[in-house]
């Protein structure tokens, strides 16, 4: 190729990569924007199908996080303790739990088509967390992706804190998970604590309904 092909397609290449950026960040805006809007007037209007979409991470089939705690079985504990205590305040909560996927991305695709079918303001999604075992305190942090959602993040995780005497990781943005990227709602991924932490695990039992109670008191206000 001689230089000046080279520059003609350096130029080429160059032009379709800005068009290519300019299109993604421009549907991505606008993705984020739509998000915001709709969860905003549906939460003013709870009769235009307010409420919230609460699942346990993972399924029956499809195995979480497991050190002192198990993930799947205590995030099953979780949903059913927050969804009551949500109903208790008179907030339309719809609940589920996957137990019939056999794969993880037939997992995935199950609850985030689930949370795409309800009528709702929020999508959350309870998990536990883990890193290494550990005898210290690991702590709780709720993850968002779209601005819509960095309220509710930030309230959960404060309340977990406070509740379960955890260590206090806080709201944080991750723009790599399937769920809060592909649910149509703003929506709060929640972990609790950390399975393979021995601190966390025993402030996990000694606080559990206080704990289920903070999280239901903190989502409460998005509905």
């Amino acid at each position: 190729m001689n230089p000046a092909d080279a520059i003609t397609t350096a130029k080429e290449w160059l032009s379709s990569l800005t068009r290519w950026l300019k299109l993604l960040l421009g549907l991505s805006s606008k993705k984020t924007g739509k998000r915001q809007s709709r969860s905003q007037q549906c939460c003013r209007h709870r009769e235009d199908g307010g409420g919230i979409a609460i699942s346990s991470g993972h399924g029956a089939r499809i195995p979480g996080a497991v050190g002192i705690l198990d993930e799947v079985r205590e995030a099953r504990r979780v949903v059913r303790r927050v969804a009551g205590h949500l109903r208790e305040m008179g907030v339309t909560v719809h609940e589920f739990h996957d137990n019939e996927s056999e794969t993880q991305w037939r997992n995935l695709d199950t609850i985030i088509g689930w949370h795409n079918r309800q009528q709702r303001c929020l999508d959350v999604s309870v998990h536990f967390n883990a890193f290494s075992p550990t005898d210290g305190p690991m702590g709780t942090e709720a993850l968002y992706v779209s601005m819509g959602a960095a309220g509710a993040a930030a309230r959960v995780s404060a309340a977990v804190a406070r509740a379960g005497g955890f260590r206090y990781r806080g709201p944080r943005v991750r723009d790599d998970l399937a769920f809060l990227n592909r649910v149509e709602r703003p929506a709060v991924l929640i972990e609790v604590c950390f399975v393979d932490s021995a601190t966390d695990a025993g402030l996990y039992g000694e606080n559990f309904d206080a704990i289920c109670l903070a999280i239901a008191r903190s989502l409460a206000g998005t509905a």
